[in-house]
């Protein structure tokens, strides 16, 4: 895969109503709402305050907004404090510190942060729970099927 210009970036600004499908070569920021579905070669990242509701495939994932939705990355999704996910996440590693309500399934890690909140089953190879995290689920320590 060719290497991706660092300015190969398309933005939903922050005001801005997206409804459908938005495909891209490059990266994507969010920082408004988005609605229908999100494919992209390089990284989403959503940004504080924005709302999306679609399923996102790409790359690698970082979002502190809100999202109603699957993540699918084969790198990793990471999820700050401010994030919050509703559906399933599908990742090589996943790094939670906000909350997620489904199920997080990770071809390596997972990793649950000290104020993170997870209420869906667990299925990876190496999980670490920081104390003080919300843990709801099963957890399935071996590779994911």
């Amino acid at each position: 895969m060719a290497e991706k210009k660092s300015d190969d970036v398309s933005v939903v600004g922050r005001g801005a109503k997206i409804d459908g499908t938005l495909t891209s070569a490059g990266s994507l920021e969010i920082h408004g709402r988005l609605t229908g579905a999100i494919t992209v070669e390089g990284e989403v990242s959503v940004a504080p305050g924005s709302e999306v509701r679609a399923d996102i495939n790409a790359h690698t994932i970082s979002l502190a907004g809100r999202v109603k939705g699957n993540l699918t990355a084969p790198g990793a999704v990471v999820l700050p404090a401010q994030s919050k996910v509703e559906g399933d996440v599908r990742a090589q590693n996943v790094t939670v510190h906000g909350a997620v309500t489904g199920d997080v399934v990770a071809e390596q890690g997972v990793r649950i942060g000290g104020q993170a909140r997870v209420e869906g089953d667990i299925t990876c190879r190496t999980l670490a729970i920081d104390e003080g995290a919300y843990f709801a689920g099963r957890s399935n320590m071996s590779a994911p099927g």
